[in-house]
Parts: structure tokens; C-alpha cells; sequence
């Protein structure tokens, strides 16, 4: 399935929290519930924890945010990422006078949601479950030339259902088709790619288009443009078959 960010329309998760979905229970999806919130400046998503399975990946896209996680408070930029573990209390703030923005990804679908009184905070300068910008970054596969990978989640993260990573594609680079035995969300954070998805080809995907992928449907894409594109892949397992 494939979602066009020109046909959606944004519900508020929060007041002035926009949120754009992804995939989830409305659309069909068993796993994956995944969306794309927009903090506007002054916006709030205030204490709170997710039921058991709910674990959470907070993917920072721009923007710098306010990040309490289990009484510790941080800052966290474009390219961080956040793992929330069922039962960690965790909000986020916006401080600044710009927009900031995320993707938030759960193996499951829907989470349920309680939200706790605030609590007293220990300001830190790091915390394990927050995976600084660029800091996993590795050759995708061997025979994907022109390709990287940059870990955002995952076991090194304290995750333990969730494996989620950036894919760096240069201009000409392909990503090989695979096929995966889980839904797979594909989100194009930055440039165009085209897409393979099962039985259509050559579907353009520009930048907040995504793939939602079915277990066992062949994904592949290629980059035709002459600048760097920037894809998001999102699994609710945290080792990827």
C-alpha cells in the first residue's frame, strides 16, 4: 500500500500536535502504528506511559525538542531517536519559537495510552535509550553499493520489539528488492526514490510518501535523482527476516 502525503489530512494527537498516519488499525495494519507528529512551538506531549507490548521509537526529523524519559530530562535534535519501553514514562516539549517534527513507531497497534502527574527531573547530558544523530552509521548490505545504513533503534537501544534505520541512497544507488515475513513500513524522508512494491512498478515516491508492506510483499527502490534521498524502514521485530 502506498501513501501519498498530498492525499491525508492531519488529526491532532495533542493541542497543536498534528499528526499525519502512517499505517495502523484504521488502515488495516495487525503490527505497525506509526505517524508523523508535528510539535508546533509552545506544544506539549505531556508524562505519560503505554501498555504492555507498546513499546515506543521517537525518531526526531527537525527541530529540537524538551525529552523527559524516566525522570531525566534532555534535549533532542534532528537525527536523534528516542526507545520508550512499555511502561516508561516519557513527554516532550517544545521550548523553541520553531516546529519541530517526529515519526513515532509501535509493534503493535493500537497503544493504549496512561497519562501520570509530572515528576522531579535530573537533568542529563546523555541516557541509553536516546541514540544520537549519526552515530550507527554502516554500509547497508554487501552488492548495495551507494547505499548506507544508519541504526536508530534496536537492541543497543533497550528496544526489544522494534528495529528501525535510516537508508542513505546516493543518486543512481538501488535498494535490492527483499521481502520480509512482518508488515514494513518505507517512509521517504528526504528526496525521491522509485518504488517496486509487490505487483506495481515504477511508482515515484517523493518526499512523506510511504510503503506500508504486507508480510512476504517484495519491496525494492532506486534512486533516479542527481541528489542524496533519505528513506526510514520501520520493523515490529527487532531481528528482520
Amino acid at each position: 500500500m502506498i501513501i501519498r502525503r498530498a492525499e491525508q489530512t492531519t488529526t491532532d494527537r495533542y493541542p497543536r500536535v498534528p499528526r499525519y498516519a502512517i499505517s495502523g488499525a484504521d488502515s488495516g495494519q495487525r503490527s505497525l502504528h506509526v505517524g508523523d507528529l508535528t510539535f508546533l512551538p509552545g506544544s506539549s506531549v505531556p508524562y505519560h506511559y503505554h501498555n504492555e507490548g507498546a513499546e515506543e521509537t521517537q525518531i526526531m526529523l527537525e527541530g529540537e525538542l524538551e525529552c523527559w524519559i524516566d525522570g531525566s530530562r534532555i534535549t533532542v535534535g534532528a537525527g536523534d531517536t528516542v526507545t520508550a519501553p512499555p511502561g516508561i514514562r516519557h513527554a516532550f516539549y517544545n521550548r523553541s519559537d520553531t516546529a519541530a517534527r517526529m515519526i513515532t513507531a509501535f509493534p503493535l497497534t493500537p497503544p493504549e495510552t496512561t497519562h501520570v502527574d509530572d515528576p522531579e527531573l535530573a537533568d542529563v547530558a546523555e541516557h541509553s535509550a536516546i541514540i544520537p544523530a549519526e552515530s550507527r552509521r554502516m554500509p547497508y548490505m554487501i552488492g548495495s553499493g551507494g547505499v548506507e545504513r544508519v541504526e536508530l533503534s534496536g537492541d543497543f537501544s533497550g528496544a526489544s520489539s522494534t528495529y528501525t534505520y535510516f537508508l542513505d541512497v546516493q543518486a543512481g544507488a538501488t535498494v535490492p528488492v527483499q521481502t520480509f515475513d512482518h508488515e514494513t513500513v518505507f517512509f521517504v524522508v528526504r528526496g525521491w526514490l522509485v518504488g517496486n512494491v509487490g505487483d506495481e512498478t515504477g511508482s515515484v515516491l517523493g518526499s512523506d510518501d510511504a510503503v506500508v508492506a504486507s508480510p512476504n510483499v517484495a519491496c525494492g527502490f532506486s534512486n533516479g535523482s542527481d541528489t542524496l534521498a533519505r528513506l526510514l524502514i520501520v520493523h515490529p521485530v527487532i531481528n528482520p527476516v
